[in-house]
């Protein structure tokens, strides 16, 4: 690659990525199962040559250069902690940093793993690795296709989340117990299916949002004592209405304490 070909590909990725997170607005407006497919599908339409600019930068004639993925990664964070001090108050500053946190974990890192290039791992996991010493954050990776799969198979996202909080497996007896109740009681009646659409349109933003607070474990042991265990018990005592009051619960009081 010539010198000329090299510099209008190194430009066009350090401004690409930066466009990646901070052109990306609300990105909860769009993180729900009937309209991500389609919002992820356009965002990386929108960054493909963005993506393939940052591969042939990395992609050297005597090997791949390691020192662009840190430079790169160093580069977003850097811009993303001045756009944040641009912001005066705290909590505009906290609120903008979780939608940082959010695009991060469903467009942009998805988008560079969907193409499958040699710098796609390393350089995701470089973001995530200064990404989160840098502004004391949890974000995590992973692929469109785990993402989508969560909204197509109806995973119980918050009743998981909290289960592997606890260290237990995903086919854990509690899980179980828990799905089953979905399914055979709550899914069989009108009110139940209502409550259960609700839950799987707010239940995706409450997890990235628990997931990006000070204390996700403490938030998680609350939801298991409080409402996770009564329901359970409430199950196996063959006391199934009280079990919705509770799971109601559950779903309006994560709703006023995530969504409002």
């Amino acid at each position: 690659m010539d010198i000329v070909a090299y510099g209008e590909y190194y430009n066009k990725a350090m401004q690409g990525i930066e466009d990646m997170l901070f052109q990306a607005g609300n990105p909860l407006s769009s993180f729900k199962k009937n309209l991500y497919g389609e919002a992820f599908q356009a965002y990386l339409r929108k960054y493909i040559e963005v993506i393939d600019a940052i591969e042939k930068v990395y992609i050297k004639e005597d090997g791949v250069d390691e020192e662009w993925l840190d430079k790169l990664a160093d580069h977003l964070v850097d811009q993303a902690a001045v756009e944040l001090d641009r912001i005066p108050k705290k909590g505009k500053r906290n609120e903008q940093l979780v939608n940082y946190n959010m695009t991060l974990a469903v467009y942009l890192f998805p988008a560079i793993l969907e193409q499958k290039g040699q710098s796609a791992e390393p350089l995701t996991d470089r973001i995530v690795e200064k990404w989160n010493a840098a502004f004391k954050t949890s974000v995590g990776k992973a692929s469109f296709e785990k993402i989508e799969s969560g909204f197509q198979k109806k995973f119980c996202y918050i009743t998981t989340a909290v289960c592997e909080s606890q260290g237990k497996e995903d086919d854990c007896y509690e899980l179980e117990l828990l799905r089953n109740y979905r399914d055979q009681y709550l899914l069989v009646t009108p009110e139940g299916r209502d409550l259960v659409k609700e839950y799987y349109n707010i239940a995706p933003t409450i997890v990235s949002r628990i997931a990006h607070s000070k204390m996700p474990g403490q938030i998680y042991e609350e939801i298991w004592q409080n409402y996770l265990v009564p329901c359970i018990g409430l199950i196996e005592e063959g006391k199934p209405e009280a079990c919705r009051e509770r799971y109601m619960a559950m779903v309006y009081e994560l709703k006023g304490r995530y969504m409002a």
